[in-house]
């Protein structure tokens, strides 16, 4: 049973809490720019450095020194087995090392080399190219170390669908259309940069070049089943492909053309969208000053940080000397680490109408979309712009989690009212046109839950869909909890029988953006908290329950991205976790836990494990790209999400 503390123990841990409020104000702080917004790190998997490599050298256009630093980053990163895995402690990972082996052999590094020596026996042991994923086959392709057969068949003429039809691009979510439009067009076309013959990788081939097999060993759950017809589906389309009339073809890929010339123009997406869309107008023989290749190339370079370990993105790239490391960042995330900087400071005692946030709520306001009606507006006619994006330009992309928390930050600043009250009105309207038929919400796009997508050959990572999320579904219900919805309105309740629904069998939620479990609960108990839901419903108290079960003796919590692949939750190595610790311990304050024993551990483990300076040591992984198979480490992450939690913790305690 759960005991209450003394007055002198809530006296001691006060005076504590408060010390390391401050410190963790001032660390914040400090990173805030000029302009008065943030911008931390975003880290990836080096596969994602290795493909800048391929880009440089397919495009023919090599930076010597940025391809040095990149290759001194992934060896940095290589560990002990010489393997490269999905994140921090993670399994080794095939191939994503057949990447990064490829990417340092295309960078002068020869085979014999100690580390590609280690790789090389790691990818033979587990198989070789042949047992590479889909995308990796399709860099390889690029190359001529595979055929053009061992790609599964993506006709061009698919982009001629109209968006009401069984399947076409919009029936995959944005990430994966934005990937997929401009490989329709590499798809085509088939290019191929020769290389020199030690550059072929015939090294990494398990079998005779007669032997290899690249789809008739896709795994089928059935004689009869989804993966089975779409396999033949993919045999038919090898042989009538080229049958198609060329006037045809010729119009589908004017079409991919300008969706990607569009898109482009008022996009900074991510890696590898924007890499592809500089591929395909480069196979058909646009020149590197074409405008469209010029803007991805110029935005994946505003990805780029130089540095010699240390990644922060606050620092300026001149800053860092030459010949230091190169990381590729996969994205940006300004819109997402600005509104929550400043949440954790308002949470943390900050004051609302402090000059430094009064800047922040404006520069906001000036990102939000008003004039792009973006790819969510095919599944959502009647809506009308009003989101804000990921990154500082993302027109065509707004999301619902972003646009959430920018929301949550312009409602609460003391701007005045005339300047914010259109901009909050706009947003929120657009947020709930995009509630889900199922009442919940995904990130970019409405109804996007089409199985089928997933079990096509081209979807062997099976994430190329955005349905609905419980960690999303709740933090709404928080939102719309700040403008006078209440339980008994109709989306509200919408949306709290998707989250009844969707509770794991244990009382946990699923995390869609964060890992996993715990970043799900914690949503879902504050959605529900803060809407006006009973805490003592049985359905609340059993999530807390779970929460409280998988605390660590230290009064920590830590939770792996493996939990993704057992779909149950897995601890993370031997320690706790600063952000994951926070959001267990906001889900606890928000079920009305503030003066349990568990909520007093988790909040001593974080002031214990804070640093002088006022930030939290995490080199784990707890974003998530694709559940399985991408995750993504938040610099961020420790230095806001920790403090939010202690000022949560602390007005709940008061």
């Amino acid at each position: 049973m759960t005991t209450r503390r003394s007055q002198p123990a809530l006296r001691a841990l006060d005076s504590g809490l408060q010390t390391a409020i401050t410190r963790g104000q001032s660390a914040l702080l400090q990173y805030q720019t000029k302009e008065s917004y943030w911008w931390f790190t975003l880290e990836a998997n080096e596969s994602i450095s290795a493909e800048y490599i391929f880009l440089m050298h397919f495009m023919g256009n090599v930076d010597a020194e940025v391809e040095a630093g990149i290759a001194k980053r992934i060896l940095n990163e290589q560990r002990e087995d010489g393997t490269w895995g999905l994140y921090w402690e993670s399994p080794a990972e095939l191939s994503t090392t057949i990447e990064c082996y490829f990417a340092l052999r295309l960078a002068g590094y020869p085979k014999d080399h100690p580390a590609l020596s280690k790789a090389r026996s790691f990818i033979l042991h587990r198989g070789g190219i042949t047992e590479s994923r889909v995308f990796t086959r399709i860099h390889l392709a690029m190359f001529g170390v595979v055929p053009w057969s061992a790609v599964p068949a993506m006709p061009v003429e698919v982009i001629l669908l109209p968006h009401w039809a069984p399947i076409s691009v919009y029936e995959f979510s944005s990430w994966a259309r934005a990937c997929i439009i401009p490989l329709l067009m590499i798809s085509e076309k088939k290019p191929v940069c020769e290389l020199p013959e030690d550059l072929r990788l015939d090294e990494l081939f398990v079998e005779a070049p007669a032997e290899r097999k690249y789809h008739d060993d896709v795994k089928l759950s059935g004689y009869v089943s989804w993966e089975n017809f779409f396999q033949q589906i993919d045999k038919a389309l090898r042989l009538i492909q080229p049958l198609a009339p060329k006037q045809v073809k010729s119009i589908a890929m004017k079409r991919c053309e300008e969706w990607i010339s569009t898109h482009i123009m008022r996009t900074e997406d991510i890696y590898p969208a924007m890499a592809y869309a500089a591929l395909a107008l480069h196979t058909i023989g646009e020149p590197l000053t074409n405008p469209v290749i010029e803007k991805a190339l110029e935005g994946l370079a505003r990805f780029r940080q130089r540095n010699d370990g240390v990644l922060d993105a606050s620092v300026p790239h001149e800053a860092h000397p030459k010949g230091a490391m190169v990381h590729q960042q996969c994205c940006i995330s300004p819109i997402w680490d600005t509104p929550w900087s400043a949440t954790a400071l308002l949470d943390s005692g900050f004051d609302p109408k402090s000059p430094a946030l009064i800047k922040t709520g404006r520069w906001l306001i000036d990102k939000q979309i008003t004039d792009c009606y973006g790819d969510w507006h095919f599944k959502n006619p009647d809506g009308e712009p009003g989101g804000w994006a990921f990154e500082f330009q993302n027109d065509y992309f707004p999301d619902v989690d972003d646009t959430i928390q920018v929301l949550t930050v312009l409602h609460r600043l003391g701007l005045p009212e005339k300047e914010k009250a259109h901009s909050i009105r706009r947003g929120l309207d657009w947020l709930i046109s995009m509630q889900n038929d199922d009442g919940g919400w995904a990130a970019f796009d409405k109804n996007n839950s089409l199985e089928l997508v997933n079990k096509i050959p081209f979807s062997d990572h099976g994430a190329c869909l955005d349905p609905s999320s419980p960690d999303i579904t709740g933090r709404v219900l928080e939102l719309l909890s700040h403008f006078g919805y209440q339980k008994d309105d109709r989306i509200v309740r919408r949306a709290i029988r998707y989250l009844k629904k969707n509770q794991e069998t244990n009382g946990s939620w699923f995390g869609r953006w964060g890992v996993n479990y715990i970043y799900g609960t914690w949503a879902v108990l504050t959605g529900l908290a803060a809407i006006g839901e009973n805490l003592s419903s049985d359905y609340i108290r059993h999530a807390v329950q779970w929460l409280k079960s998988v605390q660590r003796t230290d009064g920590g919590f830590s939770e792996s991205p493996e939990s993704y692949n057992f779909r149950r939750y897995v601890p993370y190595g031997d320690s706790a976790v600063p952000s994951q610790t926070g959001w267990a311990l906001m889900g606890l304050v928000a079920a009305g836990e503030a003066r349990s024993d568990e909520a007093r551990c988790a909040a001593d483990w974080l002031i214990g494990a804070q640093l002088e300076d006022g930030t939290w040591d995490e080199p784990q992984f707890t974003g998530t790209g694709f559940p399985g198979h991408f995750y993504i480490r938040y610099h961020g992450y420790r230095h806001y999400f920790p403090l939010l939690a202690l000022g949560r913790y602390q007005t709940a305690l008061k």
